[in-house]
């Protein structure tokens, strides 16, 4: 039988492997600022759409989320020393972006 206590060890098991994924997501994202597009999370604790560093595009801004691009290396530093609490990779597409270019 599941029992309470098995529920809740899989459950603190799954958020700590999702939680570590994402961790290694950012960090990677920092060192090697592979991708022209970034997520930041909660970009209104520490960043505003006036204080972007320079280079750097407003794709989207949410209140949870902001979807940020730029063509300039050191753009994933540049914000997190503009505020930036977690940058995490992004296409500029989104899913679509996967997609070959249809032949008409």
């Amino acid at each position: 039988m599941f029992s309470i206590t098995k529920a809740r060890a899989f459950l603190l098991t799954a958020a700590a492997i999702l939680l570590s994924w994402y961790a290694a997501s950012a960090v990677l994202f920092a060192v090697r600022e592979e991708g022209k597009a970034a997520i930041v999370l909660l970009p209104a604790h520490g960043l505003s759409p006036n204080g972007l560093p320079p280079g750097v595009s407003i794709l989207k801004w949410g209140r949870y989320f902001a979807v940020l691009a730029s063509d300039k290396a050191g753009y994933v530093t540049a914000l997190y020393a503009a505020g930036a609490l977690i940058v995490l990779p992004s296409r500029t597409g989104g899913c679509l972006s996967l997609r070959p270019p249809v032949a008409r």
